[in-house]
């Protein structure tokens, strides 16, 4: 028993170092564009790895997850760490290990449990197999919670954004200094993308490439719709100005539209909470009193 409880211990403050390595800010936001370029992009004249900036636990986890990295995870992971806002700060190699870290304290945890309560065999294999397959799955479940609140955040700061682009723009800036004038004047991780692009441009990638990139690891319409218009505008000689600005018109009817579809299923959704709890409370209070009186003539 004293043994189960030192190793779920050192799991314990191990996933902790790790965790609190991973989930440490940068302290600039352009360092971190670079280090997300140098693991997301893939380009051959950067390493895998980010010099100068991995913890000791860090390095562990990475050498420990790339024995259970599989293909499948070498190739999913990449876009859904960087959906998250996560590129250059954990690796595939890093959330693998991270998550089997998680997976095996939750099963030490089961052992202490049934351990502690006095469990039969069959209930602490049971409750084992339990926490463990629920402390697997948490950590992809928290990476598509942050992915999803990210995507919000962006989409919120969209029509702003290409206000700010098209007035640059027309104030006579070209599309990348304007986008380069937005990450400057503004914080956030529609920012950041955009911070990401600039630094591809920097180390030689191509425009097309770069707003395809950016439109894979947000999987946002508005912003696939905005590479898309932005590709095809710089190919065929448009008005960037005008472009924009029909994309921030476009951006905020669908958002009217979409807030009115809300809006007109709002009576629908409030009639079974209304039926089923505040009905039942207005007959008490009104026919409750009647009720009662009714019992003295019968």
């Amino acid at each position: 028993m004293i043994i189960v409880l030192v190793l779920a211990a050192i799991a314990f403050a191990a996933s902790l170092a790790m965790l609190a390595e991973t989930a440490m800010p940068a302290a600039r936001r352009r360092h971190d564009a670079v280090e997300s370029v140098r693991r997301f992009s893939g380009f051959s004249a950067f390493s895998s790895r980010a010099g100068g900036r991995r913890g000791p636990a860090m390095e562990a986890a990475e050498r420990f997850g790339s024995r259970f990295a599989t293909t499948k995870f070498r190739e999913r992971l990449p876009h859904r760490l960087a959906s998250a806002g996560l590129a250059g700060k954990v690796t595939v190699e890093a959330f693998v290990a991270f998550r089997t870290g998680v997976a095996v304290l939750g099963v030490l945890g089961g052992i202490c449990l049934g351990a502690i309560f006095g469990f039969t065999g069959a209930q602490t294999f049971l409750l084992t197999v339990a926490l463990g397959a629920l402390s697997f799955l948490a950590p992809g479940f928290v990476l598509e919670r942050r992915a999803s609140s990210r995507r919000r955040e962006i989409h919120d700061a969209f029509p702003d954004a290409l206000d700010l682009l098209a007035v640059t723009v027309e104030a006579g800036l070209g599309l990348y200094g304007a986008i380069q004038r937005l990450v400057e004047t503004t914080e956030g991780p529609l920012a950041d993308e955009f911070a990401l692009v600039l630094t591809e441009l920097r180390v030689g990638d191509s425009s097309e490439r770069a707003l395809k990139r950016m439109a894979e690891r947000v999987q946002s319409q508005e912003v696939t719709s905005l590479a898309r218009s932005l590709i095809q505008g710089e190919q065929l000689g448009l008005s960037l100005a005008r472009t924009l600005r029909n994309l921030a018109e476009d951006t905020r009817n669908r958002r009217r539209a979409k807030a009115e579809e809300l809006a007109s299923k709002a009576p629908v959704k409030m009639l079974f909470p209304t039926v089923l709890f505040i009905f039942p409370a207005l007959f008490i209070a009104i026919l409750g009193p009647a009720v009662i009186e009714l019992r003295h003539y019968l």
